[in-house]
Formats: C-alpha cells, sequence, structure tokens
C-alpha cells in the first residue's frame, strides 16, 4: 500500500481533489494508498448536505473561510491546520459487507494506534470519544468494490468557536437533508494537557495500519497523471459553485 505523507497545511480544494483520485486510482489500476494530509481553514460539508441549513455563509465569508462540498458523506466540519485528515483508498475487504463493518473496522485501526501514544480513545459509528467529547469523526465514499475512508483527527485547539459558522452546534439547528451529528469537542492536545505533534500521530497510525488491512505501506509519491487530474477537479469540481451549493 503507497503511503502520502504531506502535513503542510494546503488548499481545501487541493485536498478533497487528491481523495477524490486516489479512489480512482484504487478502482482502476488497484493501487490502494494511504494519506496523512492537513488543510487550510474551511468549511467541508458532507456530499449530501444542504449548505443552508449547515453553515452560517455570511460569518463564513466575513472570516474568509470557504465553504466546499467533500466526495464522502457524513455532516460538516470546520477544517484547519490543528487538524489531521486521513485518507484509505481500498478493496473492501469480505468482512466489510455494510457500512458499518468500515467504520468499525477503521475505527479500532485508529483507536489502537492512538493508545500507543497514551490517548484512549472509543470509536462509535462514525466518530471518537474521550468521554462525552468527540476528538473526531469519519466518512467514506464507495465506487463498485472499492472504498475511500476519511478521517479528521483534533490535535489541537482552533481559535474558532465551532458555533460561529456551524449551525448544527446551535440549539436552533434544523437540518435539511443529511443531518450533522453536533457534539462538544476536544482536541487530542488538550487531552493529554500538552502539544501533541502531526508527525507522531501520523507516525502512529501509519505504524498500526499494516495489521489492520493486511498490507505492507510503503512511502510514495502521486504520479504525473494523478497530479494532473487532481488539479483539474480542483478547479472544475471542488471550487466550482455548482457541486459547492448543490443543495
Amino acid at each position: 500500500m503507497r503511503c502520502l505523507v504531506d502535513l503542510r497545511p494546503a488548499a481545501p480544494s487541493w485536498g478533497l481533489a487528491v481523495d477524490e483520485v486516489l479512489l480512482e486510482s484504487a478502482r482502476e489500476q488497484g493501487v490502494e494508498t494511504v494519506r496523512c494530509w492537513v488543510n487550510e481553514p474551511a468549511v467541508i460539508l458532507g456530499r449530501s448536505q444542504a449548505i443552508r441549513s449547515e453553515v452560517h455563509i455570511e460569518r463564513a465569508e466575513a472570516l474568509q473561510l470557504p465553504v466546499l462540498r467533500r466526495l464522502s458523506g457524513g455532516g460538516c466540519v470546520l477544517h484547519y491546520p490543528g487538524n489531521l485528515n486521513v485518507s484509505v483508498a481500498m478493496e473492501k475487504r469480505a468482512a466489510w459487507k455494510r457500512v458499518s463493518d468500515i467504520f468499525s473496522g477503521f475505527g479500532r485501526w485508529v483507536v489502537d494506534a492512538l493508545k500507543s501514544l497514551d490517548l484512549h480513545v472509543r470509536s462509535e459509528d462514525n466518530g471518537f470519544y474521550v468521554f462525552d467529547c468527540k476528538v473526531g469523526g469519519a466518512a467514506q465514499a464507495h465506487r463498485g468494490a472499492y472504498v475511500l475512508y476519511h478521517t479528521t483527527l483534533l490535535v489541537s485547539p482552533f481559535h474558532l468557536p465551532m458555533e460561529d459558522v456551524l449551525l448544527a452546534m446551535r440549539d436552533d439547528y434544523r437540518p435539511q437533508g443529511v443531518a450533522s451529528r453536533p457534539r462538544s469537542v476536544i482536541s487530542l492536545s488538550e487531552v493529554l494537557g500538552h502539544p501533541m505533534q502531526m508527525e507522531t500521530i501520523a507516525s502512529a497510525l501509519l505504524a498500526s495500519l499494516p495489521a489492520q488491512v493486511g498490507r505492507r505501506v510503503e512511502d510514495g509519491a502521486l504520479t504525473q497523471h494523478e497530479a494532473e487530474r487532481a488539479g483539474r477537479l480542483q478547479r472544475e469540481k471542488y471550487e466550482d459553485a455548482a457541486w459547492i451549493r448543490a443543495r
């Protein structure tokens, strides 16, 4: 399994485009990939969510926070450089008969990896929790026998209260379409009481992955074709208002 790691904050539209390309490469060429990456600040909608019921658009614009829509399902999230994004694009295993099986399988991977760092996190549905607070969430996209699993872990806190832009964090939240699941959040650094490094968490996740998926993980890079394809998707899809405001 190819491993891509770039922890420099990048344009979120690029990050979303690369995820789609990795799913295409897994399906079309059998190239399975795990990727660790970081976004610049942005609000990211799930594929089937209604933008007006999830995002305070005027506030996001005032804060110069772009609003984008990802390929995978799930709820609306606030991305920022204190989040570690981890994506896995691969063929589905025989035991993964349901969406919940995939969340459960990859959930064990994340929990085991964090346990090695003395972080005792539990996996429930598509979320990761310490006590009653959320430290991460996950989503999926499917193409036939192939899946893109994506999780975001809150490594360090953000200066902006999430309820400023995420309507699901407010008492009067009224979702249309797929609803977000609002919960109080806490970062992994706050849980431990000292700053956590992205590199440390990424290394623990990559070290733990082979035991979960039965694949050796090797350093790699995007091909020229993949990079060019991602650039087209970035411009023509993920930065396009018709896609972002589709619902």
